[in-house]
């Protein structure tokens, strides 16, 4: 071997050195990938904690909603439109009931089956171009939705005796009356279920105050040495 192959040999070395520890951290960051896969694989996942829904708050809401579309649906279809006789007995309740879960299931759900015929209706024969309206009215309908839901969740109850879906007039002035009364009426049934849940929340709260202060006037246990007379 001369003097000049031992350096040769000492640089190739070194490469295969090199080229070595490359390859053993390439295989480590593999190793690692897959490690780290498969942990995250056998995470469980996250359970969400249920939030309850605010019924005082989601009715007002809703009310606010139904107005909008009542204005809309008076100033795209004139006024004064008069009152449809027949009425909606479903959505008519006594001041001063209060509320039945099975009922306010049962009425939410005429409401939610009556707008959407008026949406249906003014999108598709009265008014096709009141592009506002139509908005409106599908937002009402989504939200007497999520209100019946909500209802469920307060006050329980199903609708066992669902009552039967409304029925719109032919004629296109009795539609439009029918329609405007539909509109009045849910407007004041839901009045009376936010001054129900209202009610309702207020009784909730005041016994959460008479637990409280009970918690604070109860005597704190004493504690005395035996024989003594003294405290501990």
């Amino acid at each position: 071997m001369t003097q000049e192959s031992v350096p040769v040999i000492f640089e190739n070395l070194s490469k295969v050195r090199m080229t070595y520890r490359a390859g053993l951290r390439s295989v480590a960051f593999v190793w690692m990938g897959v490690l780290m896969q498969g942990l995250d694989a056998g995470r469980a996942p996250k359970k969400h904690s249920a939030v309850s829904c605010r019924p005082k708050e989601l009715t007002a809401l809703t009310k606010t909603l139904v107005v909008a579309s009542l204005k809309l649906f008076d100033k795209d279809n004139g006024e004064p439109l008069g009152i449809w006789a027949p009425g909606f007995p479903e959505l008519q309740v006594e001041k001063d009931s209060p509320p039945q879960g099975s009922k306010v299931q049962c009425s939410l759900l005429f409401m939610a089956q009556g707008l959407k015929k008026v949406l249906e209706d003014q999108r598709d024969n009265l008014n096709p171009n009141s592009v506002e309206l139509h908005k409106k009215l599908g937002s009402t309908v989504s939200n007497v939705n999520l209100l019946a839901a909500c209802a469920k969740h307060t006050l329980g109850g199903e609708c066992s005796l669902k009552p039967p879906p409304p029925q719109m007039p032919k004629d296109a002035f009795k539609k439009k009356q029918w329609s405007h009364t539909l509109l009045m009426t849910a407007r004041a049934y839901l009045d009376w279920l936010e001054l129900k849940f209202g009610q309702q929340s207020s009784k909730v709260k005041g016994k959460k105050m008479i637990q409280h202060k009970a918690l604070q006037k109860k005597p704190t246990p004493q504690k005395y040495l035996e024989g003594s007379g003294y405290l501990l």
